[in-house]
């Protein structure tokens, strides 16, 4: 794989303002430094389909045999294989567990981060353990609990913990939300049974997500909205998983005539058996049940997913019949967005150099993190790597 810092990349190219164009980009120190109109026959890398941002997957429980809320090391290797996904960073995710065990992932995540060679986490999602009881999905209701903000204080720090999701409708869940947000951490609100007031004065309160819309959540119903008409209707963006199981592909297409393609990241919300043969997982110490497609508890509870972030891409499109520009910013600069990262998620002079080449049919042949290529379907030739030393 290209170890070389400055590079050149030519291709049909997604650029800020949602149009692709014929450009050529040049790298320095993991930089975009320019862009020029046209293509170049000498460009180190040369776009066959379509260059675009890297993808940026808010909440990913494990893959590839590892799952997050048992072992935080697991970012390792899992950060090594995700590029062939497009992915190039990455919210740990860790689900409802024993309280005492949050410190430990914590800092076992914190210190793989920093050795952590391929796509970039960018700090932890919890996923819990402040839910509702009655929309827990595959958390363990005995590990969930009563929101205490002093017990939030002790753990609520930035460099580490990015994104939190709790129940809004939780004793204490408004402080709760305005000491989160005003700390930096963004607060979605998820596994919830939330009514619509209830939401829109959490909305108020400071959250500014909203977890795997329709999934852990009451039903949308046309007298009692919730939270998932709360979210529908409000400019706060929510994540989708678009599998065709968690979320029907009528209802994909519902959020997005509905919220607009600003309105929705696409997560996978996968989980230790991306990337890995059907058999038998675990997800926070739960059996889980893998099949071709379908994770699931005994009892037939969804428990994750085995949706790769370039697949969600794929599927938004034929499900929504949105453009593949509207799709790629879903997965790319809205999640960026999201996190207050502005140097993330666009093709633009100053920003990070994390770009993908995708092929005709829309998969990852090329993945750079920081302008390193990390991940290449058929490796450069012996004359041609000798030649970009």
């Amino acid at each position: 794989m290209n170890l070389k810092s400055d590079l050149t990349l030519s291709g049909l190219t997604l650029l800020p303002g949602g149009e692709f164009a014929e450009t050529t980009l040049q790298v320095a120190d993991g930089k975009i430094v320019d862009l020029a109109p046209g293509l170049d026959a000498h460009a180190d890398f040369f776009a066959e389909g379509y260059l675009i941002p890297g993808f940026i997957d808010l909440q990913i429980n494990g893959a590839f045999g590892y799952d997050f809320t048992t072992d935080g090391g697991g970012v390792i290797a899992i950060s090594e294989s995700l590029p062939q996904f497009g992915v190039t960073a990455f919210l740990p995710t860790i689900i409802t567990s024993p309280f005492e065990n949050y410190p430990i992932r914590l800092r076992e995540i914190g210190t793989a981060s920093r050795e952590a060679g391929g796509a970039r986490p960018l700090g932890v999602h919890l996923e819990g353990p402040y839910l509702n009881p009655a929309r827990v999905g595959a958390h363990s209701p005995e590990w969930l609990r009563p929101i205490n903000l002093p017990e939030i204080r002790g753990w609520a720090f930035p460099s580490i913990v990015r994104l939190v999701t709790l129940a809004p409708e939780l004793p204490g869940a408004l402080e709760a939300i305005h000491y989160l947000q005003q700390r930096g951490i963004v607060v979605s609100a998820g596994h919830s049974e939330a009514t619509f007031a209830e939401a829109m004065a959490a909305f108020e309160a400071g959250v500014g997500w909203g977890t795997h819309l329709f999934n852990a959540m009451s039903s949308l119903h046309h007298r009692a909205p919730g939270l998932a008409g709360a979210l529908l209707t409000s400019p706060i963006p929510c994540g989708l998983i678009a599998d065709g199981i968690h979320v029907h592909p009528t209802m994909v297409k519902l959020a997005y005539q509905v919220k607009g393609a600003q309105g929705i990241t696409l997560v996978t919300d996968a989980m230790a058996a991306l990337g890995m043969s059907p058999g038998a997982y675990r997800l926070a110490g739960h059996e889980v049940e893998v099949s071709a497609s379908r994770t699931q508890l005994a009892d037939g509870t969804l428990a994750g997913s085995l949706l790769s972030m370039d697949a969600a891409v794929r599927n938004m499109l034929a499900f929504s019949g949105c453009t593949l520009a509207e799709a790629v910013n879903m997965a790319s600069h809205l999640p960026a967005s999201l996190l207050g990262l502005n140097h993330k998620g666009l093709i633009a002079a100053g920003c990070d150099a994390d770009l993908v080449i995708l092929d005709n049919t829309l998969h990852v042949t090329r993945t750079f993190v920081a302008g390193r290529c990390v991940f290449e379907t058929s490796p450069l030739s012996a004359q041609r790597r000798e030649g970009q030393r």
